[in-house]
């Protein structure tokens, strides 16, 4: 069965080619099904499942204000590409996402994605009184800063956090009240 646009034609009479336009309807079902959840398959109907996207040989080399994803064979293998109008540079957001450098001072981390997004992670050691935290990846502004504790034990005199005003794009001055305990903390910002 392949799908026929000319169905029905003008002369047609429906009742004879009714076979023909439920074919047609069958088949746009079966097709857009593919990377989809079927039109008579519920309620989320017509919704993604994934995206599948065919090799394309050149970047698209985008003229108006569009941007463009697709796949382009990179080595032998399908790799996802972005590309914005306004430069035409295609990114290669395998390789981009694959070739993050991770940087590490003492006991922390951290990344800037492609994207710009920066995260920074470490632990904290017995802590007692403060300790300046430099991140090991600058912000540009101030980031949100989340702790936690390391122990398998819940005194409720133990605490571990960062002293109040002392978060900047460097760094911050974390505070704890005891020994035989360590701590964690995530920074993410831009």
């Amino acid at each position: 069965m392949t799908f026929n646009p000319a169905i029905p034609a003008a002369a047609d009479d429906p009742s004879v080619s009714q076979g023909q336009m439920l074919t047609n309807f069958n088949l746009t079902n079966t097709y857009f099904s593919t990377d989809h959840i079927a039109l008579n398959a519920g309620a989320d109907q017509g919704e993604h499942q994934q995206v599948t996207l065919n090799s394309v040989i050149a970047d698209p080399g985008l003229a108006d204000p569009k941007c463009s994803v697709y796949i382009k064979t990179v080595a032998g293998d399908s790799e996802l590409f972005f590309e914005k109008f306004d430069n035409g540079a295609a990114a290669n957001l395998v390789q981009q996402m694959t070739n993050l450098a991770v940087t590490t001072v003492g006991t922390n981390n951290g990344v800037t994605t492609p994207w710009g997004l920066i995260i920074n992670w470490g632990t904290i050691n017995t802590l007692l009184g403060s300790l300046a935290i430099t991140f090991a990846v600058p912000f540009v502004g101030v980031p949100v800063v989340t702790l936690g504790r390391e122990d398998n034990v819940v005194p409720t005199t133990k605490y571990i956090s960062y002293q109040n005003g002392t978060v900047t794009n460097l760094g911050f001055t974390a505070i704890g009240s005891g020994v035989g305990f360590a701590g964690s903390y995530i920074a993410i910002g831009v």
